[in-house]
């Protein structure tokens, strides 16, 4: 007779999150995650559990996903959806481009299951069309297969393809999805019509969805912090060295622990909104923690909050057994006491990085032997409690037929196992008496137990820089949440995890743009929010990136500032960009060529080379210096000679910059001391150059991204030379 089997309690929770990419002001969602992961992923994993009755499963739900989900329902603007829409005759060529590039987007099991969909993507990504066969070529285009754009019905088939691929399968049966695939390839625009149709209820449905199993007592629903901040950083970002004290810090401080109470309570009203109850517990964004994080939670009422096992580790003394993993902990802090669940790393990371690879029920049957393992190992004197905590929406992408196999299978044997009992945190924290003492708590995330992701590159500390001073100038200029709620929404949707995610190096996304113009565009707004300007540095993007049209100066450079190029060599160590159409802020031919700039120990140097000559007295030229420090410097009149360089400051006119020179000729060349613009050498100057006409610009050179460099020392060239 076989040995019966040890029994494991199962906490499965699942974490579903999209940043709020809608731009303040209109509102307009600049790109489509949330609306596809609701069609996705959000209600099929609701109806994956209403399947099993039996199962206890959570769910944590950001609110500022829930925020906009509700928005998508009600069909709320959204950049790709609304081009979607209409019709493809309507669009311009730009637009075009643009949807088919965003719908060439599809999640790796689509491109499975419909070849068709695989042919056309591939078509659309190598900008080629497919051999002819009749009637024959009739252009070199055609003939040797060079780049040639999408027709309108190939557009269309894009566009559908695309709206059938981020449907769960489940939803292939619904009419507009399946009258769709029946009528393949034959389509019209009805068709995609009556697909948005259904996208846009499906994601009605997502918000009852959760909150009907609720209800019913089959599920648990968590909350995270309002616009999912990363809040032991909000805290104190210099909380980040506990972990790691070698990490670069932001040189402007940020300490806002109201911040971080008031993403905690908004969460709670606005989850009780949603759901009907207030959340008994939280899924901390990205599992990050800290002492003051828990003291916060503890006081607004929080009874459970869960992290990785790494904090865990480094919360206990060297050497503890692995089966303090297998328990729930309580916290002591001055607000009461918080429990805490930690997630066993390597099972959530099976189901989230592993089993996509496996057949779907050897993948089942793995994970219930990992649990049994666990029980069996097991040596306290109340079943393990096993927490598995994960992504709900990402990993299906690369599960066939979106993982629906694997969970129809996990949750089938996990309702027949008699060994295996699904819980919920609240459940085990009503009736489970081995509740583990923590005597310290570690500050750190699932990644690592640290919070380098989010901070410590030079892209993630100039974004908090800028979010300190943001907030910095609320504060001074006396407003409250209450006095300027928009100003500080602005704030606290900037304050959000996933802008530092996607800055620096750690990750990779074609829309790293967007993201860095969306945090940008919000801290603008907590300024103007306010009725205050917003600085020039928001000006420039947080990633700053070098292409083939732009080379670093190379050395030091003195050159003669008579407004032509004096010698073959006269500027030759320096940096250089050629100006394209993009940086034009008006549409047509732009007035400079190329921007050269540089710099000896004690002088800035810029040259612009002209595309037709001087553009004459009707325009000036402005150069503003927003890193370390804002100044602004004006030539007036770019027509031939010498120009007065003047500087620009707030309630003081202008005045003559001493030791600035600027002559214009065959090109424009300026040099402006150091010193008269107050920096000094090591430090990060970035300038954005501008055009202007009656005061307005015209076109900013090199271009939005502006020139950027350290101030040299006399060390530069041994530097270089050693480079």
């Amino acid at each position: 007779m076989s040995e019966p089997l040890a029994p494991v309690d199962l906490v499965l929770l699942w974490h579903h999150h999209q940043p709020d990419y809608r731009r303040p002001g209109d509102g307009v969602s600049l790109l489509p995650w949330t609306r596809l992961h609701a069609t996705k992923d959000y209600v099929d994993m609701a109806r994956h559990v209403e399947r099993h009755p039996g199962l206890r499963v959570t769910f944590n739900l950001v609110p500022s996903l829930v925020d906009q989900i509700e928005d998508a329902a009600r069909g709320g603007p959204d950049e790709l959806f609304d081009r979607l829409s209409r019709p493809i005759a309507s669009l311009s060529p730009e637009e075009r481009a643009a949807v088919a590039a965003r719908c060439a987007q599809v999640p790796p099991h689509a491109l499975d299951r419909w070849p068709a969909l695989r042919t056309l993507r591939e078509r659309v990504r190598a900008g080629r069309k497919p051999p002819a066969t009749s009637p024959p070529a009739t252009s070199p285009t055609d003939r040797d297969g060079a780049s040639a754009p999408i027709d309108d019905r190939e557009l269309l088939s894009l566009e559908i393809w695309f709206l059938l691929a981020w449907l769960d399968p489940m939803f292939h049966e619904a009419p507009e999805a399946a009258r769709a695939l029946v009528d393949a390839p034959r389509w019209n625009e009805r068709h995609r019509d009556d697909l948005l149709a259904l996208h846009r209820r499906l994601a009605g449905e997502v918000i009852p969805a959760y909150r009907t199993l609720a209800e019913r007592g089959q599920i648990e629903l968590s909350a995270s912090p309002y616009h999912h901040p990363i809040l032991p950083l909000l805290v104190d970002n210099a909380s980040a060295r506990r972990a790691r004290p070698d990490l670069a810090l932001p040189a402007t401080p940020f300490a806002a622990p109201q911040d971080a109470g008031r993403q905690i309570a908004r969460a709670l009203v606005r989850h009780a909104e949603a759901f009907g109850v207030r959340p008994a517990g939280m899924w901390p964004s990205e599992g990050s923690v800290s002492p003051e994080v828990a003291t916060l939670a503890a006081g607004l009422g929080v009874r459970w909050l869960a992290s990785d096992e790494g904090v865990l580790w480094r919360s206990l003394d060297p050497g503890a057994e692995r089966g303090a993993l297998y328990r729930p902990w309580k916290l002591a802090t001055d607000a009461g006491e918080v429990a805490l669940f930690f997630r066993d790393h390597a099972l959530s990371d099976r189901i989230g990085f592993v089993y996509q690879r496996w057949d779907a029920r050897d993948a089942a049957l793995d994970f219930l032997t990992q649990l049994r393992r666990i029980g069996r190992d097991h040596r306290g004197e109340t079943p393990p409690v096993v927490s598995v905590i994960l992504d709900g929406e990402n990993c299906w992408e690369g599960y066939p037929e979106d993982g629906d196999r694997f969970l129809n299978e996990l949750y089938r044997l996990l309702a027949e196992a008699e060994d295996v009992r699904t819980r919920t945190p609240s459940d085990v924290l009503a009736d489970h008496p081995a509740i583990g003492v923590l005597p310290r708590l570690h500050s750190g995330s699932w990644i690592d137990a640290d919070f380098h992701i989010w901070i410590g590159h030079p892209e993630k500390n100039r974004a908090w820089e800028q979010l300190a001073r943001a907030r910095a100038a609320l504060v001074a200029a006396g407003t409250t949440p209450e006095s300027a709620p928009a100003a500080w929404e602005a704030l606290a949707r900037a304050e959000g995890s996933d802008w530092f995610w996607w800055f620096g190096e750690d990750h990779a996304t074609g829309d790293k743009a967007v993201f860095d113009r969306l945090f940008r565009e919000l801290a603008s707004a907590a300024y103007t929010g306010a009725a205050l300007a917003p600085p020039a540095s928001l000006r420039l993007p947080i990633v700053r990136v070098e292409d083939g049209s732009r080379q670093s100066p190379i050395g030091l450079v003195t050159p003669t500032i008579d407004g032509r190029q004096t010698s073959f060599y006269e500027w030759h160590e320096a940096g250089r960009a050629t100006v394209d159409a993009g940086s034009s802020m008006h549409r047509g031919e732009g007035l400079v060529r190329e921007v050269f700039y540089g710099f000896d120990a004690g002088t800035f140097y810029l040259r612009l080379d002209w595309a037709g000559g001087a553009p004459g007295e009707a325009f000036d030229l402005r150069i503003e210096l927003v890193e370390p420090r804002p100044v602004r410097l004006r030539v007036k009149g770019l027509a031939a000679g010498e120009r007065p360089v003047t500087l620009e400051a707030a309630g003081e006119g202008e005045h003559a910059i001493e030791g600035a020179v600027c002559r214009i000729g065959p090109v424009l060349e300026l040099a402006v001391p150091f010193a008269s613009l107050g920096v000094v050498h090591g430090e990060l100057m970035a300038v954005l150059v501008q055009v202007l006409r009656d005061g307005q610009a015209m076109e900013s050179v090199p271009g939005e991204e502006g020139i950027t460099f350290v101030v040299p020392d006399a060390n530069f060239e041994a530097t270089m030379w050693s480079a």
